[in-house]
């Protein structure tokens, strides 16, 4: 079995953003979910800028991601699709912080 590579700093700060925006379901508390393109072998995961943030249960509880895919996503989107709302979220929240960094250093 091919060993999972270790993540470097920026992919660190970036799965910590993500974790950060709470589960995309329930808003609890997240940790961050890997998605699996179509095709990519059982117990392989994408890179790590390609995570999502869920909870516990929406990642591996009884009704989740990795036991019941088919009718997670059903309800809640595909895994590229919600990968999409993650990145766009993450890229929303630098924005805002980037025009109040810019704003705070035009008044000083």
């Amino acid at each position: 079995m091919a060993k999972k590579k270790v993540a470097t700093k920026l992919e660190r700060e970036h799965m910590s953003k993500v974790a950060s925006l709470g589960c995309l379901v329930c808003q609890r508390p997240a940790n961050v979910h890997h998605i699996r393109p179509v095709g990519l072998g059982i117990g392989m995961r994408s890179g790590h800028y390609q995570t999502i943030p869920l909870c516990y249960d929406h990642h591996q509880g009884q009704f989740s991601i990795h036991n019941c895919k088919e009718q997670f996503e059903a309800m809640y989107g595909t895994e590229e699709e919600l990968l999409h709302r993650t990145l766009k979220e993450i890229k929303n929240i630098e924005q805002v912080n980037n025009f109040f960094n810019l704003k705070g250093e035009n008044n000083d």
